[in-house]
């Protein structure tokens, strides 16, 4: 099985769209088990997804979830935000990173 973070903190329409990358993903790897960060303000917009295994939501600060997805130990972080807090994490992971440009 195959752990995945996918990062995307903000934006009601860029969250929303991230719909078909988790749909895909689970599609490609079907034991794939899918976290995801965002915003606290934000959450509720994929609180119920149903390929999300996992939701997990940031202040802002990254300090009060950085131990908690160290602790999960992925082997992949897709990085659909690519801003200073997503390179943090990057940074203090250390996993490999799939990014998505547009």
């Amino acid at each position: 099985m195959s752990k995945f973070l996918i990062l995307r903190f903000s934006s009601i329409g860029d969250i929303v769209l991230t719909s078909p990358v988790i749909r895909c993903l689970k599609e490609q790897v079907p034991n794939a088990e899918i976290h995801f960060l965002t915003k606290k303000n934000y959450a509720t917009v994929l609180k119920h997804h149903p390929q999300i295994d996992k939701l997990w939501s940031t202040d802002g600060t990254l300090d009060d979830v950085i131990d908690g997805l160290k602790a999960e130990k992925f082997d992949y972080i897709i990085d659909l935000h690519n801003n200073l807090r997503s390179i943090k994490i990057k940074r203090k992971l250390k996993v490999k990173v799939l990014l998505f440009e547009s």
